[in-house]
């Protein structure tokens, strides 16, 4: 199999999980909020494994998605605070999740990327 493949299918994947999380909320399937994170963080263990791919094959970015180097390096962290957050709220340790977004809203250089963080810890509260 090769990138180019792998690459497609994740595209599909990752829009059927969107789609998933938009008719979780229409349908108001319980626990709507967390059903939608469940998918959001499949979304984002996708889109790790895109990253991976367009690091190793550059040409497979969808040019709309070519970000600056600054984009790449926020979303880049933003990833990976994620990630540990939500290893720290899977853990029960919710205190813990909302200090890495803290954490995270301190060093992000992106207002988008902090809004969401922000979000999270409101969640956690």
């Amino acid at each position: 199999m090769t990138h180019r493949r792998i690459h497609q299918l994740l595209r599909v994947a990752s829009h059927l999980l969107d789609q998933a999380a938009t008719d979780v909320r229409g349908t108001g399937l319980d626990p709507v909020d967390e059903n939608i994170q469940r998918i959001g963080r499949a979304l984002i263990e996708v889109i790790e494994v895109q990253r991976q791919i367009y690091a190793a094959q550059p040409e497979l970015q969808p040019k709309t998605l070519a970000a600056t180097a600054r984009e790449h390096d926020a979303n880049r962290l933003f990833t990976q605070f994620t990630l540990e957050a939500l290893e720290l709220e899977d853990a029960g340790d919710t205190e813990a999740a909302r200090e890495k977004y803290t954490q995270f809203i301190g060093l992000s250089p992106s207002y988008h990327h902090r809004e969401i963080a922000r979000a999270e810890i409101r969640r956690l509260s």
